[in-house]
């Protein structure tokens, strides 16, 4: 791999092999969606390529869901195809750092490998404290440590989270979160841990 990135609304369903791109992938819904893994990093160096799709907000949401909105005010240095946008520079993208560790923290999660999982997600959480998603994950390694009383306050933060910053964008948040809360709650009630 070369020191670029590329962010591309595509990703999980091209081959980067095949059309022999050298950059390093950036999280985007679909390479969320196809576990398509992302080592972003909290700061990066360009160049990076944006699809105009990404830009758009189109696939994360407007402000403040979407991880590359900060490109949508800055001058690209280039175009390719009036598509993929081409930008130089360093650049702060926690937001994707951290749904690149959640992402991750559920791939760990679901194979069972839970403190690999609980480090992915605290690194999340300390990246973008303020995504209901990332927090939703913290909540469910949590919840799967046997940690419930740990988890519900990130339960409670992402569903606030949720109805508050672009309801609309995560509604589907919404009642899995409510159910874990409420799951939360009988078993309080019960006197179980």
């Amino acid at each position: 791999m070369q020191n670029c990135w590329f962010v591309y609304f595509g990703t999980g369903v091209i081959d980067y092999d095949y059309y022999k791109i050298p950059c390093k992938l950036l999280p985007t819904i679909e390479s969320i969606w196809l576990g398509t893994l992302s080592d972003a990093t909290p700061a990066i160096d360009g160049p990076v390529f944006i699809s105009a799709v990404n830009l758009t907000g189109f696939e994360f949401g407007p402000p403040p869901l979407n991880p590359y909105e900060q490109f949508k005010t800055l001058k690209a240095a280039d175009a390719i195809d009036s598509s993929v946008f081409v930008y130089e520079g360093h650049f702060g993208i926690p937001l994707a750092a951290a749904l690149a560790h959640a992402q991750k923290a559920g791939v760990f999660l679901a194979g069972k490998r839970l403190p690999e999982a609980l480090q992915e997600a605290q690194q999340a959480v300390a990246l973008a404290p303020d995504s209901a998603g990332v927090n939703a994950r913290m909540g469910n390694v949590l919840d799967a440590l046997g940690r419930r009383e740990e988890a519900c306050p990130y339960y409670a933060t992402a569903l606030q989270l949720a109805l508050t910053k672009q309801p609309e964008f995560q509604r589907a948040l919404v009642a899995p979160l409510k159910q874990r809360l409420a799951a939360e709650d009988d078993s309080a009630q019960k006197g179980r841990p």
